[in-house]
């Protein structure tokens, strides 16, 4: 049995999510899965927030961070920027830390009755139930996450550059 990391991935108006699973958090993994979910948002928002991990960041600070090289290419490739969480302020990232608790609850456990063979099995799963929780009402109102994303925060996203990133 491998184990893997899960990334998540959250807009901040619609709180349109995106979730895959990925064997490392080394660098190119972790640009890989940032370049899908730009590419499942349709779009680059004006700035990423990246926890403190490696990949991203190689000097943690509470007012200049050093981002990793590769990331820092990255975000160049796709004009967006890269303003890395605090350490210790969990504020910068509440979004994503709620709705790791909401993938347990709604992804995760849909998944755990079964057994996958491969990653994109296992993804493939994952995308299903990601789509029924990205298309699910709000609790109390009568909009989704899709749909709050498509009326209000899809039209604020820059266009995503005609080629993928290339990782050096």
């Amino acid at each position: 049995m491998q184990s893997l990391e899960v990334f998540i991935a959250i807009l901040g108006c619609s709180q349109l999510t995106y979730v895959e699973a990925v064997p490392t958090q080394r660098k190119q993994d972790f640009i890989g899965v940032c370049e899908n979910a730009l590419q499942y948002f349709g779009g680059v928002p004006a700035a990423i927030v990246p926890d403190n991990l490696k990949s991203a960041v190689t000097k943690s600070s509470k007012y200049e961070p050093t981002i990793n090289e590769s990331f820092a290419d990255f975000a160049e490739h796709y004009g967006t920027a890269i303003l890395p969480a605090r350490a210790y302020r969990p504020r910068d990232k509440s979004l994503v830390e709620g709705m790791v608790k909401i993938v347990y609850h709604r992804i995760y456990a849909q998944l755990n009755a079964h057994t996958y063979f491969t990653i994109a099995a296992l993804n493939a799963a994952i995308r299903e139930a990601l789509e029924q929780l990205n298309n699910a009402p709000f609790k109390g109102h009568n909009y989704s996450r899709r749909q709050q994303f498509e009326e209000v925060e899809k039209e604020a996203l820059q266009p995503l550059p005609v080629y993928r990133y290339e990782f050096k």
